[in-house]
């Protein structure tokens, strides 16, 4: 089941990919949406996974914020 989170600061299409680039990187694969400022994953990000992707987007400009939805 498809995991919603909010995702801020991604403003053209080289940001998307950048983030979607970040989750690879971690072993997730995300489908991130500037037009709803969110990014999907296959499944909830487990408490680390999430830490990590959060500052390293952190370090990017974006902002990893809460699930929305799964």
């Amino acid at each position: 089941m498809k995991t919603l989170y909010k995702l801020e600061g991604m403003t053209c299409g080289h940001c998307v990919m950048t983030v979607e680039k970040e989750f690879a990187k971690v072993g997730v694969s995300a489908k991130a949406d500037m037009k709803t400022d969110s990014v999907s994953v296959e499944s909830e990000l487990d408490a680390s996974t999430y830490q990590k992707l959060k500052e390293v987007l952190d370090e990017e400009g974006y902002s990893l914020g809460n699930k929305i939805e799964s």
